[in-house]
Formats: C-alpha cells, sequence, structure tokens
C-alpha cells in the first residue's frame, strides 16, 4: 500500500506539497486565515513497519511537547521537542500500525464532546443556531435550585484552541459532582451557560480560528455581528441578563516560550482589573489539581501584548453590557507545557476542577 497523508477527518488540516518514498514535505492549512499560525492535524496510512520523515515548509509549528502522536485519534501522546530535526521529525511506525494520527497538539472535535455527553444527562444541551456550513450550535447548561446566579463560560472561540475543551470538561465535571459546602451553595445559587464551540464551523472543519478574515469570532461582538454563533452568543444572553454574574473565555495562548507556557488571567482595564485580581488569587489558592496557576501569572492590562482598549470581544461585550457582572476575562491555558508540566487531557481536566472550585468561592464572596 502506498503511503497516504490526508486531513480528511473532524478537525484535520494539513498540505501535503509531496511524497518521496519515506519523505513528506506538508505544511499547515491557513485557508480563511489573513496571517500566518501554526495549527496541524494529520492522519498517516500504509506506514507499518516504516521509518517517515516529516518536513514542515512553512516555519517552525511545534510545541514544547514537539508533536503528539495516536494510534486511533483519541488517545494521544507528545512525542517530545527532542525528536524534531529541520523543522520536522522522524517516526518508525510498528509492524501492526497502519494507520496513526499527529498533530500540533491535543486535539478535540464535537464527537468528543458527544462522548462526554453521553454519560453526563444532567447536562442540558440545546441548538440555539444554524452555523453559515449548517452546522448545529449548541449550549449547555446547568440549572441551580435558585438561579440567582449565571455564570457564562466559553471555550474555542479561536477554533485550534482545543486544549480549552478538556478544562472545560472538568469544570462541569466538578459542577455536577463536588460534595462540599462549595457545591451545595453551586447547585443551590448558580446556573451554568457554556457555549462549547464558539467557532464551530472552524473547528469541525480544522481551521486555524484565530485571525480569521476578515476577523475572527472574538472580534464580532459588535451591533452587527458577522457569524450566526455569536449572534446566537448575544441573543442567548439577553435572556438571562440581570443574573449574569461572571464571564470566562477560554483560550490557548501563542505556540511555545516564556508566558505562552503558564496558566495565565488576561487583566482588564480598570475598575474591573481589582475583581480580576481577586479571580486569580482565588484560582491559585483553590489549586488541587496537577496545572500551577499562580496569581502572580496575571497578565495585568497596558503590558506586553495586553493593550487594546474596547475591542468587541465576548468578554468586553459581557462587562460592558451587563451591569450584574462582577467579573468578566480571558484565561489562557497553554497548548503543551504549564509551568514546567507536561500537559495532557487528564490534567486539563483537573486544571477545570480547579477553574470550577474558584469561580464558585470568588461567587461566594459576591453579594
Amino acid at each position: 500500500m502506498p503511503l497516504e497523508v490526508d486531513s480528511n477527518f473532524p478537525g484535520g488540516n494539513i498540505v501535503v506539497d509531496s511524497i518521496d518514498g519515506d519523505t513528506v514535505q506538508l505544511r499547515q492549512d491557513l485557508r480563511t486565515t489573513s496571517e500566518w499560525w501554526f495549527y496541524w492535524y494529520f492522519r498517516v496510512r500504509g506506514a507499518a513497519g516504516r521509518t517517515v520523515q516529516f518536513h514542515f515548509t512553512y516555519k517552525d509549528v511545534f510545541t514544547a511537547g514537539g508533536p503528539c502522536f495516536s494510534r486511533d485519534g483519541h488517545e494521544w501522546q507528545w512525542l517530545g521537542r527532542e525528536i524534531l530535526v529541520d523543522n520536522g521529525f522522524s517516526f518508525t511506525f510498528p509492524a501492526d500500525v497502519d494507520t496513526a494520527y499527529f498533530s500540533v497538539g491535543i486535539p478535540y472535535v464535537e464527537c468528543d464532546l458527544n462522548a462526554f455527553l453521553a454519560g453526563r444527562p444532567a447536562i442540558e444541551r440545546s441548538i440555539l443556531a444554524k452555523t453559515e456550513a449548517c452546522r448545529d450550535f449548541e449550549a449547555l447548561r446547568l440549572e441551580s435550585t435558585t438561579g440567582r446566579h449565571v455564570a457564562v463560560l466559553s471555550a474555542r472561540t479561536h477554533a485550534c484552541e482545543a486544549v480549552a475543551s478538556f478544562a472545560l470538561e472538568g469544570m462541569l465535571d466538578f459542577w455536577l459532582a463536588d460534595d462540599s459546602s462549595e457545591g451545595a451553595f453551586l447547585r443551590q445559587n448558580v446556573d451554568l451557560l457554556v457555549f462549547p464551540f464558539v467557532d464551530k464551523d472552524g473547528v469541525e472543519a480544522g481551521d486555524q480560528g484565530k485571525r480569521r478574515a476578515p476577523h475572527d469570532h472574538n472580534r464580532d461582538y459588535s451591533a452587527q455581528p458577522l457569524y450566526a454563533t455569536t449572534r446566537a452568543i448575544m441573543a442567548e444572553l439577553k435572556t438571562v441578563a440581570d443574573r449574569v454574574r461572571f464571564g470566562l473565555d477560554l483560550h490557548c495562548p501563542w505556540i511555545r516560550g516564556g508566558r505562552n507556557e503558564q496558566v495565565y488571567l488576561v487583566g482588564p482595564t480598570p475598575p474591573w482589573d481589582e475583581t480580576a485580581k481577586l479571580f486569580a488569587r482565588t484560582l491559585e489558592l483553590s489549586r488541587q489539581g496537577g496545572i500551577p496557576c499562580p496569581a502572580e501569572y496575571y497578565l495585568p492590562h497596558g503590558q506586553e501584548w495586553n493593550t487594546i482598549g474596547r475591542d468587541p470581544t465576548l468578554a468586553n461585550y459581557i462587562r460592558h453590557t451587563y451591569p450584574s457582572c462582577n467579573f468578566a476575562s480571558t484565561l489562557e491555558i497553554p497548548y503543551a507545557q504549564a509551568a514546567g508540566v507536561r500537559m495532557s487531557a487528564d490534567l486539563a481536566r483537573t486544571l477545570g476542577a480547579d477553574i470550577g472550585r474558584a469561580i464558585v468561592r470568588f461567587l461566594m464572596l459576591q453579594p
């Protein structure tokens, strides 16, 4: 069987320039994207027993964990940066592995969400809209006894930022299972409203999502939104307008290095910065899982890249539209490594549980 490399599956992204024997020249697909970005995810078939060299032709596209590998597209392992040579890597396929998958990080698409929800009937799933590609755009809900507060959570505003979805699973499981007094407060007082795939089409199509032309979903919360999903989010938030107390949009940062290997909160402008700093401290104190998230990683407004004022982001939209909201911001979760800890799906879920715990503790302090 000849060697085949393709991306014809949910979340797949690759352009194959050439296959010459056991050498593959390839690059990430930047369709719909206005600037260079680094997401890729491909399948190899006909590889059993072969050593194949993969060479990327369009800049450095590897995280702190190097390439990510899976035999089945579900269980993933990092191969490490030590295997990288000349912006690529070689891989020797075992004799019983004819098909395998490689990606910039650990992917997460709709079938993963479906599998998660199948075992959790308490989570209500409703369809809010059809996307531009006629996919269902969903919201997830967990309702409390009183509905005193509404906490709004979102992920995949940029389609490629997949590790955020695993953290979101951890947050939902915390909501369902915590049996402490904090959990009791949660189920008594806090409704959860979740948008798991803001760029649903991009997630399934394998788009970068970041820097989407003419603007991406996190610049679409304006008087005339371009995308069906952002219009649906804005309409749904109006139905709970006077109860919105908390908003958190989960993202992943740049590919690697420095702050991009830290879990950090993006600080808003005053006066919202004080409650943001409070949440950052609460998150640090709420940690029980394996991913560090110290408050010192907080990125104040006006520092580094965080200098934009009132762009039409989801966090800005919530802050400026709903006076009942005490906090709305963005949390950045690294693709592959956080404070020296190698990221995995399970560790991202424990981080999600810590975030959920911090949200409850934060809301318990609010009037």
